[in-house]
């Protein structure tokens, strides 16, 4: 549920911003009037201070008032800029996705499908782990079913650069034969993204049972090796025979069985 301003802080906003009221509060009405408002840099402090906020307490427990005591302003600025606490959770994430996505679009890809699958697994790996704010907003948006990810139009299917170059070094991979013919870009991309999620995501609960701290540099490097090798190993393998092939073995035993050979 939204968080919504106090009777105070609207008197506050009525009467030092009188002709934002008007307008959208998630509009670029607004945002343009606040910049030329002359407040340089005050929207880029908001957002770091809401992104440190919403991982920490996830949407339900974040707090406005801390928000904008972390971004040095007042609670006034933050609905003036993004009139309720849900649109500025929404602009968080949007955020944190185009920073994800311009990691992406900035990975170069070598000639050799190996080696342009070894560095597309370490770049993956690489984000999340420089990134553990990200990580950690993910899991609460999860919790909400994804719901303000649903919503964003700056967010879909078509926006994730990594989709497209997975599915480019795999298929350059299989025309030169060093990849496997029936390996899909989407299974590909899921295994690199969870064995690096979950290892982060996961990392307090899994060194508790484990009995090791699995955020040492060594371990951490070891798991970026490991990652690797999974994925290429896989690739590397030969195709999977289909469902009648794989039985084939098994009827001819039972066949010469039968027959008495």
């Amino acid at each position: 549920m939204a968080e919504r301003p106090t009777a105070g802080t609207r008197r506050a906003l009525s009467q030092s911003a009188p002709a934002a009221a008007a307008a959208d509060p998630s509009g670029p009405t607004r945002r343009r009037s606040a910049r030329a408002r002359g407040e340089p840099g005050l929207e880029s402090r908001i957002l770091e201070a809401a992104l440190e906020e919403f991982a920490e307490h996830g949407f339900a427990g974040a707090r406005i008032e801390r928000i904008s005591a972390g971004a040095g302003t007042v609670d006034r600025m933050l609905y003036y800029y993004y009139g309720n606490k849900e649109r500025l959770y929404q602009a968080v994430l949007e955020q944190a996705y185009a920073q994800m996505i311009s990691a992406q679009r900035s990975f170069v890809t070598p000639e050799d499908p190996v080696a342009a699958m070894r560095q597309l697994v370490e770049h993956s790996w690489d984000h999340y782990a420089s990134h553990p704010h990200l990580v950690r907003l993910l899991m609460n948006e999860n919790l909400l079913r994804g719901r303000h990810v649903q919503q964003s139009e700056q967010v879909g299917p078509t926006s994730f650069p990594l989709v497209e170059t997975v599915k480019t070094v795999l298929e350059a991979g299989q025309a030169r034969g060093v990849f496997r013919a029936d390996a899909q870009a989407t299974q590909v991309l899921m295994t690199i993204m969870s064995l690096g999620f979950f290892y982060l995501s996961n990392q307090h609960t899994c060194s508790s049972w484990i009995g090791v701290d699995l955020m040492t540099r060594t371990r951490r490097n070891g798991w970026r090796a490991h990652i690797c090798t999974v994925v290429l190993d896989y690739l590397s393998a030969p195709a999977e025979p289909g469902p009648i092939a794989a039985a084939a073995p098994a009827i001819v035993k039972k066949t010469v069985r039968k027959s008495g050979a």
